[in-house]
């Protein structure tokens, strides 16, 4: 673990990561995602929805000849599941 993580507190690429069922999360984030959860359960599928929705994008501009993205925000810290 990298010096300055805290895992003991929940971070937002981590409880992504945990919606969409990756492996880069801690307790803290699996808390806090399942509190959230509690709160509105269609969540889980929303977040998958919109990975979903991405990669749908992502492919529909490859094929139309576009060769260069640029990630922005957490997506890039989360599991890579379709």
């Amino acid at each position: 673990m990298p010096p300055g993580i805290d895992t003991g507190k929940a971070n937002t690429a981590r409880v992504y990561d945990y919606w969409l069922g990756g492996s880069n999360n801690f307790l803290a984030d699996q808390d806090a995602a399942r509190a959230m959860l509690a709160v509105d359960p269609t969540l889980r599928a929303a977040v998958r929805e919109n990975r979903a929705f991405l990669g749908r994008a992502v492919r529909f501009l490859a094929g139309a000849g576009i060769r260069q993205f640029l990630e922005v925000g957490i997506i890039g810290a989360v599991a890579r599941k379709p």
